[in-house]
């Protein structure tokens, strides 16, 4: 038990690593400039309630497994998107553009282990170390509003017990590193991929975006675990969204009613550096009118991101544009 003196949470840093191996934490590390985090440790406290002669049911109680959960969110960046996405995409391939920047292709590869994290939890009060960390997913949103708005991403992790550390230096931000404005994101949906080329009849201007990264974890626990280091088991991988667009044609409605495929581009571009999402066959899943009488209809449209067998089955690629050589540790 230690004491210190009262502060504001801000002060609080989030650096990551991605791991050569579950619970094997890098030396290559990367501090997240975080609007959200909530990684905590959560002790399985089991309770004996046998009968002893007495009304009260509850005798005694002990701790018998650990594991770590919780979300960590904050703006888009370039580096720290990529890092995040590689959690969800274990496959990467990074090539060199000529001009000081390469550009990093995730995908899915069923023949390699997920990617797991290390995430230091650096607090006045102490260091909290959490190894072998798994993301249940990843979210990428923006909502323009009145003043427009920044691009920002979220997950949560689940994990082994932290360790408490004597003392780390965290990394300085990475400079340069872009973050992305409403102004310089841009949503393209055609039948094919050759009509997203055509950005006059594929440009959509919505007022929100938000796509679902799924692969949900579950924790599992074993006998003899002493070690406070369960493993874990994950569920299929989904991507999905939603977009909110003024209702100004009966385009949407006309394909969700013939379960109409598409191909859809989300990027979003500062300078040099670029995020895109990639898919080829997207379909409708709801399309929704709003129903106050008084405003301007809008049309909330759900997406789904289906396996594409035409292009080795691949569901979702992301490509992050940056002046990193690798992500890799």
């Amino acid at each position: 038990m230690s004491t210190h003196n009262s502060y504001k949470k801000r002060r609080e840093l989030a650096v990551l690593s991605l791991e050569t191996a579950p619970g094997v934490a890098a030396t290559k590390k990367y501090t997240f400039g975080w609007l959200n985090k909530g990684l905590r440790s959560i002790p399985s406290i089991i309770e004996n309630v046998s009968a002893l002669g007495s009304d009260i049911m509850v005798n005694d109680s002990a701790i018998d497994v650990w594991h770590s959960e919780g979300p960590l969110g904050g703006k888009v960046t370039e580096d720290g998107f990529g890092l995040l996405a590689n959690g969800m995409f274990n496959k990467i391939t990074s090539i060199s553009n000529g001009d000081s920047t390469y550009t990093h292709t995730l995908e899915r590869d069923p023949s390699l282990p997920r990617k797991t994290f290390s995430f230091w939890d650096v607090r006045p009060a102490n260091i909290r170390l959490f190894k072998s960390l798994y993301m249940d997913n990843l979210n990428l949103n923006i909502e323009v509003g009145d003043a427009g708005a920044w691009l920002e991403c979220s997950t949560a992790f689940k994990g082994w017990k932290h360790q408490d550390i004597g003392s780390l230096t965290p990394p300085a931000y990475i400079a340069g590193e872009k973050e992305f404005t409403s102004r310089q994101v841009k949503l393209l949906i055609a039948a094919n991929t050759a009509g997203l080329v055509n950005e006059t009849t594929s440009k959509v201007r919505p007022r929100s975006v938000e796509f679902n990264f799924e692969e949900s974890t579950t924790v599992d626990h074993y006998l003899g675990e002493v070690n406070d280091d369960p493993e874990f088991d994950s569920a299929p991988a989904v991507v999905k969204g939603s977009m909110v667009v003024k209702y100004r044609k009966t385009d949407f409605e006309d394909e969700y009613f013939t379960n109409a495929v598409h191909a859809m581009s989300f990027s979003a571009i500062n300078g040099t550096s670029k995020i895109e999402v990639i898919g080829t066959k997207v379909r409708f899943r709801e399309v929704t009118d709003s129903d106050g009488m008084d405003d301007t209809v809008i049309q909330t449209i759900s997406f789904y991101f289906e396996s594409d067998l035409a292009n080795a089955g691949k569901d979702c690629v992301i490509k992050i544009t940056n002046n990193l050589a690798t992500f890799t540790v």
